[in-house]
C-alpha cells in the first residue's frame, strides 16, 4: 500500500508516478505497511461517556446547591451530551483512514464561507457565555431579594468614595437612613462614570437625598437599593427571564446560520472523477 502525503489517497498501483487525486509526484508518496484484514479500532467510547457522566454529576450538584432552575440543568446536560458525542466522533475520524479530499471548484467562496462559519461560531459562544453570566447574576439577585421585607425611604449622603480596583472602579457612599448609618453603591444611581474622587463629589455632594428601597434584614450594601418603579426582586426576575429568552433565540439563529453556511461550503468542492471513484471503491473492497 502507498499513501499520498498531501491528500491521503491510498494507491493500489505501486507503478503510478503521480497521485490520481491531487497530482503529486511519486516522491510525495510513502509506503505504509498494513496487516491484511486489519480492522479499524474505534476509540474507547465507554471511557468518554464515563467522563461525561462525571461532568454531569458535578454540574447537577453545583446547580442544585446554588438553586439553579431545573430547565437550566437540562440545557447544560444536553450541552455536555452533545459535546461528548462530537468529541467521540472527532476521535473516531482521527483514527480512521483518511478519505481522498475533493478539489475545490470555488476557492474564493470557500474562504468567505469559512470566515462566516468562524464568525458565527464566535457569536454563538458569546451568546452562550455572556447570556449565562447575565442570567446567573440576576437569578442570584432575584432569590436574594425574593420575599424580603422592605420599605421606601431616603438616603442622606454624608460622604462618597472613589476606589480603583484591579479591573474596575467601585463607587459607593455612606449616609444616614432613618437615623442609622448605612452604605450604598452609587453605580445604579449615576448615569455617567466619574474619573476621580473630585468628579464624584461634584456629582454627588454631601447632603444629597436619594430615594431608596431599604431591606432591614439584609447586611452591608445589599440593604440599600436605589428606588425604581419595579421592586428589585421583580426587576431581577424579569432580567433573568429576558436573558434566557434572548440567549436561546440568539443560539437558535446562530445554529441555523452555521447549518446553512456549512451546507453551502460543501458545495464548493468539485465532484471527483468517476475513474478515481471506481479506484477508491475497488481499494475499499
Amino acid at each position: 500500500m502507498h499513501k499520498c502525503v498531501k491528500c491521503g489517497f491510498e494507491l493500489v498501483d505501486t507503478s503510478a508516478t503521480v497521485c490520481p487525486m491531487c497530482g503529486s509526484s511519486i516522491s510525495g508518496i510513502t509506503p505504509e505497511t498494513t496487516m491484511p484484514g486489519a480492522a479499524f479500532v474505534s476509540p474507547r467510547r465507554p471511557t468518554i461517556w464515563v467522563g461525561a457522566l462525571v461532568q454531569f454529576a458535578f454540574m447537577t450538584a453545583f446547580m442544585l446547591v446554588f438553586k439553579f432552575p431545573k430547565f437550566m440543568i437540562v440545557i447544560f446536560g444536553g450541552l455536555i451530551v452533545v459535546g461528548t458525542a462530537l468529541s467521540a466522533r472527532a476521535k473516531q475520524k482521527a483514527l480512521a483512514p483518511r478519505a481522498p479530499q475533493k478539489p475545490l471548484s470555488h476557492p474564493t467562496q470557500f474562504k468567505i464561507l469559512s470566515l462566516g462559519i468562524g464568525l458565527c461560531s464566535v457569536v454563538l459562544f458569546s451568546f452562550l457565555l455572556f447570556g449565562f453570566v447575565i442570567f446567573i447574576n440576576n437569578w442570584n439577585d432575584w432569590h436574594r431579594y425574593e420575599g424580603q421585607p422592605y420599605h421606601v425611604t431616603d438616603f442622606q449622603v454624608t460622604r462618597v468614595y472613589y476606589q480603583k480596583q484591579s479591573k474596575s472602579i467601585d463607587l459607593y457612599a455612606s449616609g444616614m437612613v432613618d437615623g442609622q448609618r448605612e452604605w450604598m453603591s452609587l453605580q445604579p444611581y449615576l448615569h455617567t462614570r466619574p474619573r476621580n474622587q473630585a468628579e464624584l463629589e461634584e456629582l454627588v455632594p454631601a447632603g444629597t437625598s436619594i430615594q431608596i428601597y431599604l431591606f432591614p434584614e439584609l447586611k452591608g450594601r445589599l440593604r440599600v437599593r436605589v428606588y425604581s418603579d419595579t421592586p428589585p426582586a421583580e426587576a431581577h426576575h424579569r432580567a433573568a427571564i429576558n436573558a434566557v429568552n434572548y440567549g436561546l433565540t440568539g443560539l437558535a439563529i446562530c445554529a441555523a446560520l452555521l447549518f446553512i453556511l456549512i451546507g453551502l461550503r460543501r458545495m464548493c468542492f468539485a465532484e471527483a472523477d468517476p475513474s478515481i471513484q471506481q479506484l477508491a471503491a475497488s481499494q475499499g473492497s
